[in-house]
């Protein structure tokens, strides 16, 4: 009798013990304290802006908000990245990070194409992490 109830719920155990394999891998396994990821969504034709999901509020419990700096990185590359409100807030050339009107990050290059220089197609995740400066 035993065995039969467990015969009944074995099919349900298995599907149950893969949902949660797959989930597990929308964490990555070496994510670092106090980094956050941002899984590039989007990279936009004319130039080659990023596009992530990670929240502007993600990004404010962090300790990242507007005028603040961020480490943005990708495998072996790291940037320094401001985020602003526009790109005048940077030089031409460098880093700066904006909200997008769905309240998500995006990352840019002042008139640059920061998904080039990165070599960063969608799908990769940026290892985003605070920078306090002294």
């Amino acid at each position: 009798m035993l065995s039969r109830r467990l015969h009944d719920f074995l099919p349900g155990l298995i599907c149950l013990a893969l949902l949660l394999a797959g989930c597990a891998s929308l964490w990555p396994a070496h994510k670092e304290a106090g980094t956050l990821a941002a899984h590039v969504v989007y990279i936009s034709d004319e130039y080659a802006n990023i596009n992530t999901d990670l929240s502007q509020q993600s990004l404010a419990a962090a300790g990242i908000t507007h005028g603040s700096t961020f480490q943005a990185r990708l495998r072996e590359q790291r940037i320094e990245v401001m985020l602003g409100k526009g790109y005048k807030d940077v030089e031409r050339g460098e880093w700066i990070g904006l909200i997008e009107e769905d309240g998500s990050l995006q990352i840019a290059i002042s008139f640059g194409h920061a998904a080039t220089v990165l070599e960063c197609a969608v799908g990769d995740t940026l290892v985003i992490t605070p920078i306090q400066h002294p």
